[in-house]
């Protein structure tokens, strides 16, 4: 079974739908956290190649702070979601009906 059989399958599960909604937030949550890092590097060079202001260190140090406490949870959620998928995927494939010589056996 594909994936997307298996999303068309569980397209009303409210399991599955929760999961999408909170990876598509989490998504949102990743690029912003980088985005933030970006925008700390980004201030950090630009103060060292100008003159290092307070406000570029501010910018560059807040930046950071808040992409770390944005990215850290949005991390391991990811890895949660990519989990619960792969182990639904698993449960999906051991419900299939085993073909043996052109005989179907069903699974215990």
């Amino acid at each position: 079974m594909d994936s997307a059989q298996l999303h068309s399958e569980n397209d009303f599960d409210p399991v599955v739908v929760r999961r999408n909604r909170i990876d598509r937030w989490n998504k949102v949550a990743s690029r912003t956290g980088y985005g933030l890092y970006a925008v700390s590097v980004a201030a950090f060079f630009g103060g060292l190649w100008t003159s290092f202001t307070t406000a570029m260190h501010f910018v560059s140090g807040v930046a950071l702070v808040v992409g770390s406490i944005i990215l850290a949870p949005a991390i391991v959620i990811t890895y949660g979601i990519r989990a619960a998928r792969r182990e639904d995927q698993q449960a999906a494939a051991n419900q299939q009906p085993q073909v043996v010589s052109g005989e179907h056996k069903p699974t215990s």
